[in-house]
């Protein structure tokens, strides 16, 4: 496993996908474990995409449209993150786990790819998004 470290949105759902993740050996942390659950919840995309990236994450978002919305890209933009968000919102964590321990190799190489990107994560793969930024 390389020295990959996630970052999961809120948005991820509770404690199964995380737990799903570590226990593949992932070192992965919720912004609630990260940042203290009051704090968590009341981050911006803004603040979690700025925070997450000051501290080595590579991020896990739900939705792969952070990389359109035109705060969070440029947030991503000028942090030089690495987030990775699921091509379809509407996956349950058992999917999304699947999808990623699938996907595990190339997902662990972007901690060393060249910031700032979003990659969409599917039953296709990876791929870059347009970032809507400068």
């Amino acid at each position: 496993m390389t020295a990959a470290r996630f970052l999961l949105d809120r948005s991820l759902g509770g404690r199964l996908l995380i737990a799903r993740l570590r226990d593949a050996g992932w070192d992965a942390r919720t912004l609630a474990e990260e940042f203290g659950d009051a704090r968590a919840q009341a981050m911006s995309d803004e603040e979690w995409i700025a925070s997450g990236t000051a501290s080595g994450f590579v991020l896990l978002a739900k939705d792969h449209r952070i990389a359109s919305r035109p705060l969070e890209a440029l947030a991503i933009y000028m942090h030089d993150a690495r987030a990775i968000a699921f091509a379809n919102g509407n996956l349950t964590a058992t999917q999304m786990g699947d999808l990623c321990l699938e996907f595990e190799k190339p997902i662990h190489r972007m901690a060393s790819a060249q910031p700032p990107f979003v990659m969409s994560l599917g039953k296709g793969g990876l791929r870059r998004k347009n970032l809507n930024a400068p």
